[in-house]
């Protein structure tokens, strides 16, 4: 069930629109942004009522006229929508046919690019994945440093979303966007950590927030390093340091694609939530769609 509270600013009347036939509402969407943003960032949910004869037509109609809105507000570019589904929502008939017609109705408002992400939560009834002895982290990196671990990360990356920045605007700008968008997260840079594996650099992590949790926002290995199990490494290390912290359950986020870090959550003891369509508008420069990102092992 999906359940609005209005009371801490992330869900706002303005951001709730809905399309009516006569004194009927037939339809319904929920724009989110994080406390005390301007503008929405994702469309959270849309549902429609029983019996409306062509959903993607009504929900498409209506994302169109509130991305209007939007604009006239002021909104650069187009909030992005996450669709939620079952894991299998490809062989569940139902699911199948709740995710297509919101797709459809998403790409005919605009947003025409997706990529396919797991969402998993680790929780304080699993231990904690065992933390190693092979690698050394330093915290309170300076921002010299974060970029160039940004840099070398993203060199044969499996995240989808760092590929299309390297191939859109280069390295250098990919590091930059990369720091400004995780200085941004609720959690603060405290916690932030390079690894090493003696003198050598090994990767970068990232326990930060989300807008609700403790969440793994950024893993990455360096090419050089990887293929020798540092990301169980590392992720234990972020999982501990968020439950010395006081986390009860931390949450993570990586394409389907990247089965190396699918593969290293399940052995860490994260289970699968769902699965989330992220669907972003496709700039003229073929950019960058915001998520959380570079989760590679």
């Amino acid at each position: 069930m999906f359940c609005v509270h209005f009371d801490d600013g992330r869900y706002r009347l303005e951001r709730t629109w809905v399309a009516t036939d006569g004194p009927a509402v037939i339809a319904a969407a929920f724009w989110w942004a994080p406390s005390g943003a301007t503008h929405p960032t994702v469309l959270d949910y849309v549902t429609v009522a029983p019996g409306v004869a062509q959903p993607t037509a009504v929900v498409g109609a209506l994302m169109r006229a509130a991305h209007e809105y939007f604009a006239r507000e002021g909104l650069p570019g187009l909030p992005e929508m996450d669709i939620h589904a079952p894991v299998n929502w490809r062989s569940d008939q139902a699911a199948m046919a709740a995710v297509t017609w919101r797709e459809q109705a998403t790409r005919s408002a605009g947003l025409t690019r997706s990529t396919e992400q797991l969402r998993l939560r680790w929780e304080s009834s699993s231990p904690p994945p065992p933390r190693g002895d092979r690698l050394t982290f330093t915290p309170d990196p300076d921002d010299g440093a974060l970029l160039d671990a940004f840099a070398r990360v993203a060199h044969g990356s499996l995240d989808v979303e760092t590929r299309r920045d390297l191939a859109a605007i280069g390295v250098d700008e990919q590091a930059r966007g990369d720091l400004a968008y995780y200085l941004a997260l609720p959690g603060g840079r405290e916690n932030w950590r390079l690894a090493y594996r003696g003198d050598h650099l090994v990767g970068l992590i990232i326990p930060s927030r989300s807008a609700y949790d403790a969440s793994i926002s950024y893993l990455g290995v360096v090419p050089e390093m990887r293929g020798h199990g540092y990301v169980d490494d590392l992720l234990a290390e972020m999982t501990s340091i968020h439950v010395a912290q006081g986390a009860t359950q931390v949450t993570a986020t990586t394409d389907t694609t990247n089965h190396p870090m699918v593969a290293a959550f399940a052995r860490a003891g994260y289970q699968i939530v769902d699965a989330r369509l992220v669907l972003t508008a496709r700039p003229a420069t073929d950019g960058v769609a915001q998520d959380l990102k570079g989760l590679d092992s």
